[in-house]
């Protein structure tokens, strides 16, 4: 079912800024089943929201002035004040980007890039109860993930930040590294995965995971939609069963078909 917007502190949007929003689109479309809805921001170009069965997933739009010259998948996390927000992670170590600054009458929002090196954004909604955002169900983002350089950095300025509820996460994970998962109210929103040597010199980021009924099928499917299955489905124990697509620009997402036994 449509859920309300999501608490203070957790992710609360999720946005393709792509290369090409056009191709973005019609991959995401039929691979997932998603519908658009766009809206003219003229000078700005085309937001295209992005919409499931039941509601709206996030959003698609070109890559904004200023931006690094390639797709990603962005994520908004809900402030009460994104001034007095912004300011806290300033003095938390992030590095300002942009704002902050009014979007329309909709809310206000800033870029920041965390004091590990991963961005991420803020936003105060002026209409909380507005739209029909939905996560948590297939073909919606379920989990939202940050690798980072230092784990430990990263948990204790979100927590300064955003009031997360981190803990060790009772989950084995190969290789030995801690990952913890943080919450917000009572509810598991996503993890921060120690970043080793494996991943040689990526930088620390935000990831999304999108719900599918069945992954292999999904992987597939991406491959030929000219998508890229960066890391192929693995078993992940006590989980589910996971992967990494990138789409035909080079956004990349993970897919996850949960344990549901």
């Amino acid at each position: 079912m449509p859920q309300t917007t999501p608490p203070p502190g957790a992710p609360c949007w999720f946005e393709l800024a792509s290369t090409d929003p056009g191709a973005s689109a019609t991959f995401h479309r039929k691979l997932f089943d998603w519908t658009t809805v766009d809206m003219d921001l003229g000078p700005m170009g085309t937001y295209s929201f992005l919409r499931n069965a039941n509601g709206t997933v996030g959003a698609l739009c070109s890559l904004p002035p200023g931006a690094p010259p390639h797709s990603s998948w962005n994520v908004y996390f809900g402030v009460a004040d994104a001034d007095a927000a912004t300011s806290r992670a300033a003095q938390l170590g992030a590095r300002i980007v942009a704002g902050p600054f009014d979007v329309a009458e909709h809310g206000r929002m800033s870029m920041l890039v965390d004091p590990t090196g991963a961005p991420f954004s803020l936003w105060q909604s002026r209409n909380p109860d507005a739209g029909d955002f939905v996560m948590f169900e297939d073909h919606a983002i379920g989990w939202v993930e940050l690798a980072s350089r230092d784990a430990v950095a990263a948990r204790d300025f979100y927590v300064g930040l955003l009031g997360w509820d981190c803990e060790a996460s009772k989950v084995p994970n190969p290789g030995g590294v801690q990952y913890l998962e943080y919450g917000v109210g009572g509810t598991r929103y996503g993890g921060i995965l120690p970043m080793t040597a494996e991943w040689g010199e990526m930088p620390s980021h935000w990831s999304v995971y999108v719900l599918v009924p069945d992954v292999d099928s999904c992987t597939a499917r991406a491959a030929e939609l000219g998508g890229k299955v960066c890391v192929p489905a693995f078993d992940a124990s006590g989980v589910g069963r996971i992967a990494r697509i990138d789409d035909p620009t080079g956004a990349g997402a993970y897919v996850i078909q949960l344990n549901r036994g």
